[in-house]
């Protein structure tokens, strides 16, 4: 994942914060399972960006949760940092793997 660009623009102490990983088309929100936010995920599910809905400029820390993702950001004196951690990994094509070991029984217990 590249590096993500933070918009945070507060009125009166607080505002949206979005951050953004890809300039891709986005289409519909996905509303966060916990935290209060919304995300934009491409067509095979990788993350493009995502709005925190109400962040303090002064002093906060939140967390938005998705099925595949946890996004956290932390904001101190101004300063916005945030951190992405993929909650499930893809899995190693093991079907395939699977079907050439049963072939492979297969042909062994023919010779004996």
């Amino acid at each position: 994942m590249r590096r993500g660009e933070v918009f945070f623009h507060p009125m009166e102490g607080s505002g949206q914060l979005s951050i953004s990983w890809s300039s891709a088309q986005k289409g519909a929100a996905v509303e966060a399972k916990k935290g209060n936010g919304v995300a934009f995920f491409s067509s095979n599910g990788d993350l493009l960006s995502v709005i925190f809905d109400d962040v303090s400029a002064t002093e906060d820390q939140q967390i938005l949760e998705f099925n595949k993702y946890k996004i956290e950001i932390s904001v101190r004196n101004g300063i916005v940092k945030h951190k992405v951690t993929q909650l499930i990994r893809s899995k190693i094509n093991r079907p395939a793997k699977k079907a050439v070991r049963k072939a492979t029984r297969s042909i062994l217990k023919r010779h004996r």
